[in-house]
This record gives structure tokens, sequence and C-alpha cells, in this order.
């Protein structure tokens, strides 16, 4: 699952990202609390995220990076991933 989620994250964020501009820092920082949320999740409530619920956590980022918030829709699983990746991003600074 982690090279799927990897593969997932250089492809979504190479579009996100103008050519010439190197998304890997991001993709490691948005690869490690994915790790981190899937590993809580399933140790707290038994639940598996899919490669699926986190490319719909990245595409709420993307939309949360254009709009200014999160889109509805998600679940609670997929939104919670993608507010970890806002605060890691916009809060922290990435």
């Amino acid at each position: 699952m982690e090279d799927d989620i990897h593969l997932l994250f250089e492809a979504m964020l190479g579009q996100m990202y103008p050519p010439g501009q190197d998304p890997r820092s991001t993709v490691a920082v948005l690869m490690t609390e994915t790790i981190r949320f899937r590993d809580k999740l399933k140790t707290e409530t038994g639940q598996v995220l899919t490669v699926n619920d986190t490319r719909i956590a990245v595409e709420a980022l993307e939309h949360y990076l254009s709009e200014k918030r999160l889109p509805s829709g998600l679940t609670d699983e997929q939104r919670a991933l993608a507010q970890i990746y806002v605060d890691r991003l916009t809060v922290f600074g990435g």
C-alpha cells in the first residue's frame, strides 16, 4: 500500500506544482502523515485507510488550496486526513 500511496502523491502533486518546481519534499511530508494517520486509525478503530481515501484527501487538499475550504461530501476519515494535510502544509509550513 505504501508504494501505491507514494505513486499517488507523485502523480497528483506533480499536477499541482508548476513545471520546474520539485514536489518531493511535500510528497515526503504527506507520505509520513498518511502512514501515521493510517496506523493510528487502524489501531484505534480497526478501520483501514484505502488508497482511494488518500486520493480523495489529496484532492480535498488541492480544493482547499484554491478555495480556502475543504469540500463537502468527505467521510470522517477523509476529512481528518485532509485536515492533517492542510495543517501540516499551511499552519506548520510543510
